[in-house]
């Protein structure tokens, strides 16, 4: 959900017409080859049934979780409770296989329709964890060629590769910034805006709690340009960033101190997931820290998982975000989470760890972070677990 005082304008279309490739750069900055037009459109489709997809198990998730049942015993309701979030953790653990399996069609079509790396088409797709709390099979991908490392003068036109700008919501427009780094990178350096990307500024906020290194590399000037290098690929973006059409700030992501190496983040984040509005619809925060890393990212189903294994990843140092229920007719939990500062929709949080027994989280806004949270009341209140590996380096 978007961060208070932000108004989400943006339009939400389930999906993105086709867009011509001819004599054009593709969206993620790779030159198309002639007659990708079908493919094209073949993989707007997918993106278009993948949303579909998880709209439909969200709805079905959201009819499994646990209603109150006025004079019922209390063993009956009990029982009843225990037995909706396991059902909600089976369709949120179906959701992720069906997407995994379209997202790993997708890529396959963007290798034929981008075939700029000779080794590409031989790479597995990646996988974001199958089943809840299992590891994916085999290694994540190798990495793919990098972009050039200075950009070309092409008269008459932009140099090959260049990133088109994404799609923004009502009432944004884009304004020449240029890229300036944070002095100093700590989970309070990314801030949500006023699109519902928690999935994604999450993801940022603990990576720069857990690896800073890491999120600072991400992002470079070059020439008029702006390059965002994750692993295994790059964005060659302009130098401009979505700005409010009214006071002319920022308009979604953010640093308290003024820089805008998270801004650009999210913008190659948004040229990659198909512009602003579609970041706002929300997302796996499992498939952001992938990208980011290029690590192998996982999902665990809290209601699938005993005390021991809840307290040993949460304390365990690895990048981990945590994602609420929605809480939308369960008005005794709503008020749980009130009592603990959690927002009401469902909503992404930067795990800081376990002291004392009590789950400490970061909401990606930057302000109206909760209060500690018992194991208990942490069951009851959020549903996935979402973290990924950092290697040695």
């Amino acid at each position: 959900m978007p961060a208070p005082g932000e108004a989400d304008r943006g339009g939400h279309d389930a999906a993105r017409s086709a867009e011509s490739t001819h004599d054009h750069a593709s969206a993620d900055g790779t030159a198309p080859v002639a007659g990708a037009r079908p493919v094209a459109a073949a993989i707007a489709d997918l993106g278009a049934l993948r949303d579909e997809v998880r709209r439909q198990f969200r709805i079905a998730a959201a009819d499994a979780r646990p209603v109150a049942l006025l004079g019922a015993p209390g063993w009956l309701a009990d029982g009843l409770s225990e037995a909706g979030r396991r059902l909600a953790a089976d369709l949120e653990a179906a959701a992720v296989q069906v997407g995994d399996s379209i997202a790993a069609e997708v890529e396959r079509l963007r290798r034929v329709q981008h075939p700029r790396d000779p080794d590409a088409a031989a790479a597995p797709p990646t996988v974001l964890g199958g089943r809840s709390g299992r590891r994916p099979p085999g290694p994540p991908p190798p990495p793919r060629q990098r972009v050039p490392a200075r950009p070309q003068v092409h008269p008459g036109g932009p140099p090959p590769g260049l990133a088109r700008e994404p799609e923004l919501t009502d009432g944004a427009g884009y304004a020449r910034v240029p890229l300036t780094p944070p002095a100093v990178v700590a989970i309070d350096t990314p801030r949500q805006g006023r699109i519902s990307d928690c999935h994604v500024i999450a993801a940022m906020c603990t990576l720069a709690d857990r690896a800073p290194g890491l999120l600072t590399r991400l992002a470079r000037a070059e020439g008029d340009l702006v390059v965002v290098d994750v692993p295994g690929r790059g964005y060659r973006l302009r130098s401009t960033l979505p700005v409010d059409g009214d006071g002319g700030g920022l308009a979604y992501a953010r640093s308290p101190d003024g820089s805008t190496l998270v801004s650009y983040v999210e913008k190659a984040y948004a040229v990659y997931g198909g512009g602003y509005p579609k970041l706002g619809e929300g997302g796996y925060p499992a498939e952001a820290l992938q990208w980011l890393t290029g690590q192998p990212s996982y999902m665990l189903a809290i209601a699938r998982a005993d005390d021991d294994l809840l307290t040993g990843l949460l304390g365990s140092g690895a990048p981990a975000v945590a994602c609420s229920w929605r809480l939308d007719g369960r008005a005794s939990a709503a008020r749980v989470a009130l009592r603990y500062g959690l927002a009401q929709d469902g909503h992404a949080y930067a795990v800081t760890g376990v002291v004392d027994g009590l789950v400490i989280l970061h909401n990606p806004w930057g302000l109206r972070h909760p209060r500690p949270l018992p194991l208990d009341v942490f069951r009851t209140l959020f549903c996935r677990i979402d973290w990924c590996e950092l290697d040695d380096n």
